[in-house]
């Protein structure tokens, strides 16, 4: 529908008949408050196509029920004003309940054990055949066909070359001994994706499992004008069904289907018993009447699941041409909408028109997909966590150590707690003295001996985890209970020599005769000939519409070399971004992936320069190696790149060093370091991920998928600098026009920086997704916030939205900005709060040009 709608020519093959294999059993349920902002939007936009198109087709698809949601503790009940909350962003109307309040809603409940409840009115129940039908019926309308019981037979793909290097693209597909030529194809195949990725040689993480529900007999007191249920802490779900209730829930030995059946189209599976009993002694538990009352079918299908959750959305990294839309666990319905509206966007525009990254198929590293154990392991624990409370420092405990740095086992023995971003090891803070390794993972003893499905044996479950112990003691809305460790390792870069190991960063050479022309045309900083050799930028990446594709780090290192530098959260991403726009453009460059060939140690505070002065063979001086520079030198005998660069606002230097040098590199550094606490009582320590946070936010640095995406302008993400010298130029560049433009017109929204009043750590802290309001009006929601341990202050930032949304000019807008009277809602109260037009530590940038204060230096 969308992509029709975009004016494209499309047909949907269908192997059977629509609402074949999941769709036609799906529950259908739609519940819009949600922890993710982009969830909540595209939740809202398929409800809102619901409405719509029932009224152009006349074929029904919607009952707005409404939705329950039981807390059963305090932290649940926090998780659900946390979502009720951001709810008042986006005019999702919520209210939250009492016991008996939740018992005089729906009254045959059992709430003599819960803490309270949240009810969302407008939420409800989509018809899964309805639904299909109008999209139907409207794409038809359009120009779309639908062709049926036409099975795909193959996918024809071609090699061919970009600047001598390999790739392939789509030419067409094979269907019914016929050959469609097309350049693009969507693979929305659900349970069955793998089947089609498999004709064209790709691997996606995604397994297929047995997912059911059953429906009750009548039961007094049910009827169609409750709403759905959702007990999260029971791990179930009510959907109404008449006068019956349709049971279901996310048990914790899920069976997988690894052989999937092509012929399986509205097939069924005979109910586990045994596996269902888990979910049915909770809805017992909230609705004693179930007990007694009979059973009227079970329904077991196949359903798709991933290894966070979350669907696989977007163009492959490898073959162009390839899109794909799958993997939805079991949020198909509820996402279809705006995920449609996005794929379009994507397919049609270059880049969806949301921040889409946590769908995104490039969030995964391709070594992840490519491992079967890995993507069962982690795809059993997000399955098994469907239900549980998203904390922010949650980390896996499945599929754990696929990619790591040479110093993995150096820093482990250092007390390393490591987080997991893309299947890479990273550190997250240091726990010295403590056993921090994260052990195999043992399904959280769910299976007795085999995984079901699988022919793989389970180990055992562990008498200890400290690692878990230590992550577990983290998920809280309270503060966590390594929270003064992360203070220590801020205090030790802001008095003396922190050691990061950023190793897990994307790096690439831009490489070719015409390398300096196309970084000059990706770039929104200055790349062309008037930049010297040596010099390092901060720099966006943009799409057509002006956002922010991608930020990082680029060194020229000769007039046809450059070196990128890419948060290791987004390097596949910022890996496809980068190679498909070097195609489109037909420059004389390649990109080549130098990721795991490189270490990279940020050597950051006061005492840095002095550390390292004595390790390596330059001078670390201003006049030798000012700040955003880069050297050529040897420490320990070692060849390195030194990078003069700080992302926590102190005199620092990056050492980029080959992988096989890193750990005698860091043993140097860190030998060094004793003699400097010795003879000079400085502070060294190793430092993770927690610790930059904090210091990162009270310097202003930006986070790409947290304070600006491809949904934001540098402009609008306030970092207007990194293009405003070309924009004074004739200089063509990728997202120039939407920029220019942008300028001449004013900004309708602005990312801000709000505070909380008050000295010293607040009884809880902020964790995201709060709302922001200037006068008493909900003008944005919180992207991202700190506890900054130098500045004592609570930190956020969000986009907050201009009124009516009229564009500003920068000095309105700062003049509105500042004139307000602020507060931060967190958890339905309010907060007050102080708005930040500068960063809240060494706003003059003083100690990131080693200008200290005596006593810093005494």
């Amino acid at each position: 529908y969308h992509l029709q709608q975009k004016g494209l020519s499309t047909i949907l093959l269908e192997a059977h008949q629509l609402t074949a294999g999941t769709t036609w059993h799906t529950a259908g349920m739609l519940w819009r408050l949600r922890p993710s902002d982009t969830d909540v939007e595209l939740h809202s936009y398929t409800r809102e196509m619901c409405i719509k198109l029932e009224e152009e087709t006349g074929a029904h698809s919607w009952t707005e029920n409404g939705g329950l949601f039981i807390a059963c503790n305090k932290e649940r009940h926090d998780e659900y004003k946390r979502l009720s909350t951001m709810g008042r962003y986006f005019g999702i109307e919520s209210h939250m309940l009492s016991p008996t309040e939740t018992q005089e809603l729906y009254p045959i409940l059992n709430v003599d054990d819960i803490y309270g409840a949240m009810h969302s009115p407008t939420d409800g129940t989509i018809d899964p055949t309805g639904f299909v039908n109008a999209y139907k019926k409207a794409a038809e309308r359009l120009g779309s066909r639908f062709v049926e019981h036409c099975r795909v037979e193959g996918i024809d793909t071609e090699a061919y070359s970009v600047q001598g290097q390999p790739r392939r693209r789509v030419t067409a597909v094979r269907a019914l001994g016929q050959t469609i030529k097309t350049g693009t194809v969507v693979n929305c195949t659900g349970a069955w994706a793998n089947a089609i990725t498999d004709m064209v040689g790709l691997q996606i993480p995604l397994r297929a499992m047995k997912h059911a529900y059953i429906v009750t007999e009548s039961i007094k007191g049910v009827h169609p004008g409750l709403p759905n249920l959702r007990d999260h802490d029971l791990s179930i779900y009510f959907k109404i069904q008449g006068d019956s209730l349709a049971l279901g829930g996310y048990e914790q030995n899920p069976e997988f289907w690894p052989n999937v059946d092509p012929g399986f189209h509205f097939g069924l599976f005979d109910l586990d018993w045994d596996t269902f009993n888990q979910n049915l002694e909770g809805h017992i538990k909230r609705c004693p009447l179930i007990e007694n009352v009979g059973i009227k079918s079970t329904v077991c299908g196949p359903e798709s699941f991933t290894p966070d959750h979350k669907p696989l959305i977007g163009p492959d990294v490898e073959l162009r041409g390839f899109v794909h839309c799958c993997g939805f666990n079991s949020m198909g319905m509820m996402l279809g909408g705006g995920v449609g509206r996005e794929v379009a966007a994507w397919v049609t525009q270059g880049a969806p028109n949301v921040d889409l990254f946590s769908m995104d198929v490039a969030r995964f590293h391709p070594d992840c997909p490519r491992d079967a154990s890995w993507i069962e392991d982690r795809t059993h624990e997000s399955y098994a966590k469907t239900y549980s409370i998203v904390f922010p420092h949650d980390e896996p405990l499945a599929g754990r150590m696929v990619r790591k740095s040479a110093l993995y086992e150096t820093l482990l023995e250092q007390g390393c707690v490591y987080q997991n971003r893309q299947g890479f090891e990273r550190p997250g803070w240091f726990a010295p003295g403590v056993d921090t390794k994260c052990k195999d993972y043992d399904f959280y003893a769910a299976y007795e001996d085999k995984i079901s499905g699988l022919e793989r044996t389970v180990r055992p479950k562990h008498d200890e985890h400290v690692y878990h112990e230590l992550i577990e003691a983290e998920c809280t809305f309270g503060w966590g209970k390594n929270v003064d460790l992360v203070e220590q390792e801020c205090l030790a870069a802001r008095t003396g020599v922190a050691v990061f190991d950023q190793s897990y960063f994307g790096k690439f050479f831009l490489e070719g005769p015409e390398a300096m022309k196309a970084a000059d045309w990706l770039c929104t900083a200055r790349m062309d000939s008037s930049r010297e050799i040596g010099s390092v930028a901060y720099t966006a990446l943009c799409n057509a519409r002006g956002g922010v594709q991608a930020d990082l780090t680029v060194t020229k290192l000769a007039e046809d070399k450059f070196y990128m530098a890419a948060g290791g959260t987004t390097s596949t991403h910022d890996r496809r971004w980068i190679s498909g726009e070097l195609e489109k453009s037909g420059f004389q460059a390649t990109l080549r992936d130098a990721s795991d060939d490189y270490c990279m140690l940020s050597i950051q505070g006061p005492y840095s320069r002095t550390l390292l002065s004595d390790l390596v063979d330059i001078s670390l001086e201003d006049e030798s190696i000012p700040f955003s520079t880069c050297r050529h030198a040897k420490l320990a005998g070692h060849d390195l790149m030194i990078l003069r660069l700080t992302f926590v606002g102190e005199l620092g230097f990056e050492l980029h060093v080959p992988s096989q040098s890193a750990v005698p590199v860091y043993q140097a550094i860190m030998k060094a370091g004793e003699a400097l606490t010795e003879s000079k009582g400085v502070k060294v320590a190793n430092a993770g991920y927690r610790a930059i946070d904090s210091m990162s936010a009270e310097k202003s640095y930006r986070h790409w998928h947290a304070d600006l995406s491809n949904a934001e302008t540098p402009l609008e993400a306030g970092i207007g600098f990194v293009a405003l010298a070309k924009l004074k130029t004739e200089t063509p560049f990728l997202g120039r026009e939407a920029l220019v433009k942008q300028r001449e017109e004013g900004l309708s929204r602005k990312l801000v920086c709000l505070t909380v009043d008050g000295e010293g750590r607040p009884e809880t802290p902020l964790h995201g997704s709060e709302t922001m309001w200037r006068d008493g009006e909900c003008v944005g929601f919180v992207r991202s916030t700190a506890f900054g341990f130098s500045s004592n202050l609570q930190i956020a930032y969000g986009y907050v939205d201009t009124p009516g949304g009229k564009p500003l000019k920068p000095k309105q807008i700062d003049e509105w900005l500042a004139a307000g009277k602020w507060h931060i809602g967190d958890k339905l109260t309010q907060r007050p709060s102080t708005y930040r037009p500068k960063c809240v530590f060494d706003p003059l940038n003083k100690r990131v040009k080693g200008d200290y204060p005596p006593e810093v230096l005494a």
